[in-house]
């Protein structure tokens, strides 16, 4: 007579792992990884190498993170932070039988193995997901050489005739001949104007002198009810900006709010944060009055900024129109 078959004992292990805490175990240890990378990300301290290059990238496309304020939707967070925690819940209802008999130390030695594979299986994911992420967002800062005459245009931008910090008239004919770099701010912005100007500010003192006696840069109010010339002279003077190169300019509020539609800046009032919110643009005008520009804060159109800029005030100063058609 033949002796019984040995136990399968692979298959045994399979189905203790199912039917006892095996499964919890697993489930707990991975989303209690996920829980910690969630928490780690969040909370990573800025320019501090590769993990803060992929924390930021990471809460730009998941919780909207402006950079440049710090801010994020909190929404958007508790709801990602509560879905490890959902999943623990349920895993530990379902399984609460299996996890009660852990109480020997035989018994916690028998869940080891899953535990361990939980956190591999956890940081595997985790690590993957760092290795992907951190590549695209590398590969997002890389400087690409500016397009020039590929994404050239030129626009007619709308005529206009508005006042300046000084009460001196201006319009863009009187800078016939010059570059003009055109954006929109307001005083009391507390976000994004401060790095607007802050840009420009840096970008004149980069510029070399022949070439900067060619830029006019014109900061049109997005607040035009409220700017008076004291207060668009205090915040020039606060940026160190000089008159005329640079002009903050303001007039009828109804002329300036449909100007400012007109040129995309479409400012509205946000009603929680009482701050103004707008498009964070910048014009290039060049010297035959033409829109050749317009970019952005974004980090990669900074260098175009400087790109363009150089590229239209050595047109300017070389008395050549680069190819675009002179207005008569």
């Amino acid at each position: 007579m033949n002796p019984p078959d040995p136990p399968d004992t692979n298959a045994s292990r399979f189905r203790a792992f199912f039917t006892g805490a095996g499964l919890p175990v697993f489930i707990l240890a991975a989303s209690a990884v996920y829980e910690i990378f969630l928490l780690a990300v969040i909370f990573a301290p800025v320019n501090s190498g590769p993990w803060s290059v992929f924390s930021e990238d990471f809460k730009i496309w998941c919780f909207r993170y402006d950079p440049r304020t710090g801010g994020m939707s909190w929404g958007s967070v508790w709801a990602m932070l509560l879905q490890p925690l959902f999943v623990c819940g349920l895993t530990a209802i379902f399984g609460w039988r299996s996890l009660t008999r852990l109480q020997t130390r035989g018994s916690f030695r028998r869940i080891l193995n899953p535990a361990l594979a939980g956190l591999a299986v956890g940081l595997a994911a985790v690590g993957s997901l760092f290795a992907t992420g951190w590549s695209a967002a590398e590969r997002s800062r890389e400087p690409l050489p500016f397009p020039g005459e590929r994404i050239r245009t030129a626009l007619v931008p709308p005529e206009f005739r508005l006042t300046d910090q000084m009460g001196e008239s201006f319009g863009l004919a009187d800078a016939e001949g010059k570059v003009v770099l055109m954006t929109g701010v307001y005083a009391m912005c507390a976000t994004a104007c401060p790095e607007i100007l802050r840009e420009i500010r840096q970008l004149l003192d980069e510029l070399p002198a022949g070439l900067r006696e060619r830029l006019t840069v014109v900061a049109l109010s997005l607040n035009p009810e409220y700017e008076t010339s004291d207060v668009m002279m205090a915040s020039a003077a606060g940026y160190g900006f000089t008159h005329p190169e640079f002009r903050y300019l303001n007039g009828d509020p109804d002329l300036m709010h449909d100007l400012l539609t007109r040129l995309q800046f479409s400012p509205n009032l946000n009603p929680v944060t009482r701050q103004i919110e707008h498009a964070n643009l910048f014009h290039l005008i060049d010297r035959n009055g033409r829109i050749a520009y317009r970019l952005s804060l974004d980090q990669r159109h900074r260098q175009w900024l400087r790109d363009g800029i150089v590229a239209l005030t050595t047109e300017a100063a070389a008395g050549s129109a680069g190819g675009i058609v002179r207005i008569p």
